[in-house]
């Protein structure tokens, strides 16, 4: 049997050739390819290692040391940083990245996805929690959202309804929600929208958030009622770690966009919903999908930004005053080295600093790229989606609006989001606290 199998020495040789001359080829015809799929893998696995998961950097823990007198939430802090840094430093042209967005896959490896047509990573499909917060406690009680008056604006609500999905799992106690209180009237008008039979919407609403819909004061008598405001939900600071903090913060969220309203639909109360691909759609049209854009976030915050930005600066190091003022500078040392003053430049904003808007509007170089959303297309949903699904996203720490962005992006495996910005010795500006900042506990007040 094995003198059959044997093969001549030449026939060896000449199918060698014939092997190589076959590989040559093949490398000629499929290098492009080949290049294009290196050049998807290593867009993708950076825009993987964007996204903040429970797991992520539990090995750099663990085979780094703490420095002197270094907590391990402030040794985390450090690695995302680095992390955040290490991702900036070869990213020179965005535009070209931009190019091969549509190629990406998600990081659960599914089909990509997509918010307004751009896309986005959002994960694999929500998963429906089997154990919610208090089902196998056999507790009584209920963390109870109730009554329409809020603490603060639209970024501050959204913080606010984050957080009681936070207090509820930290705590393992059920999460209710009064209808037609604050939280349903806020949510169905951005996502999850009222849609064909109530009953099963409402299903719906209490499946993808884990939560239970309270209908009349009655339905609480089977239960230990824990109310809470809105003020301490905002202020409320989990005793998770950073991680498990923040991953469970960006599920929130990305089931949030998993269920983004496209105008379909209605409010509570009946009214339709609008669009969250509005401002998107409004500035850019039939090219929405391909455009390149950046968005700055312009917020005074009335009286007390400042002070606001000043206690944000304590911690991180970021100007106290840069975010605020956006000036025509701080925001050219941003968007030059990325090739984007070569782009729209969107400007959201509550018109209270006019002065900020017209500084860059009379820029010689930023001017000519500032673009205002009109009037009719301007609202909060859509102005947030145009800042989360941007190329690049310039915001103001203090804000709880441009908070939210932020964390959305990074949820969704945006990078390029720039909140904390300082000067060196030297005058030269530079990130001192990278995006994964915007969950940690001694940053920010929301």
């Amino acid at each position: 049997m094995l003198e059959k199998l044997m093969v001549p020495s030449k026939c060896l040789a000449l199918i060698a050739i014939a092997v190589l001359a076959l590989n040559s080829l093949l490398q000629l015809n499929t290098g492009p390819y080949l290049q294009r799929q290196q050049q998807q893998q290593q867009y993708t696995e950076d825009n993987e290692s964007n996204n903040l998961r429970a797991s992520s950097g539990d090995y750099e823990l663990e085979q780094e040391q703490a420095l002197p007198g270094e907590t391990r939430e402030q040794l985390t802090l450090r690695i995302l940083n680095r992390r955040d840094k290490e991702r900036r430093m070869e990213d020179t042209n965005l535009p070209y990245t931009n190019n091969q967005n549509h190629q990406i896959v998600s990081s659960s490896g599914m089909e990509p996805s997509y918010i307004c047509n751009r896309p986005a990573d959002l994960g694999a499909p929500a998963q429906h929690a089997t154990t919610c917060p208090g089902s196998t406690t056999n507790s009584n009680k209920l963390i109870l959202l109730d009554g329409t008056d809020t603490y603060g604006r639209t970024g501050n609500n959204l913080m606010e309804f984050l957080h009681a999905l936070q207090y509820s799992r930290d705590n393992d106690i059920q999460l209710g929600v009064k209808y037609g209180s604050w939280a349903m009237r806020l949510l169905p008008r951005m996502w999850l929208s009222v849609t064909g039979d109530q009953s099963q919407w409402e299903e719906q609403f209490e499946k993808e958030l884990c939560i239970k819909i309270i209908h009349k004061t009655v339905e609480l008598r089977e239960y230990d009622v824990i109310p809470i405001d809105t003020k301490s939900l905002l202020l409320y600071k989990s005793n998770q770690s950073l991680g498990e903090y923040a991953s469970f913060q960006q599920q929130a969220i990305r089931t949030l966009f998993q269920n983004y309203n496209t105008g379909e639909g209605t409010t509570l109360a009946g009214y339709g919903t609008r669009n969250m691909c509005e401002g998107i759609d409004a500035l850019f049209g039939k090219d929405s999908a391909s455009a390149i854009y950046s968005v700055i976030h312009i917020r005074q915050l009335e009286k007390v930004g400042y002070a606001i930005l000043a206690a944000v600066s304590k911690h991180t190091g970021c100007d106290p005053r840069a975010a605020i003022e956006m000036r025509p500078d701080y925001i050219r040392t941003i968007l030059k080295p990325l090739g984007m003053l070569n782009h729209p430049i969107v400007v959201i904003s509550d018109n209270q600093n006019i002065e900020a808007i017209q500084r860059l509007l009379d820029d010689p170089e930023i001017g000519p790229r500032i673009v205002l959303v009109p009037e009719e297309a301007a609202w909060s949903g859509g102005d947030m989606t145009l800042g989360v699904m941007s190329n690049v996203f310039i915001g103001n720490p203090a804000s709880s609006f441009s908070g939210f962005v932020a964390k959305s992006r990074l949820a969704l495996g945006k990078g390029h989001t720039y909140l904390f910005r300082a000067r060196d010795n030297e005058g030269k500006w530079s990130t001192v606290c990278g995006d994964s900042c915007v969950f940690y506990k001694e940053v920010n007040h929301f």
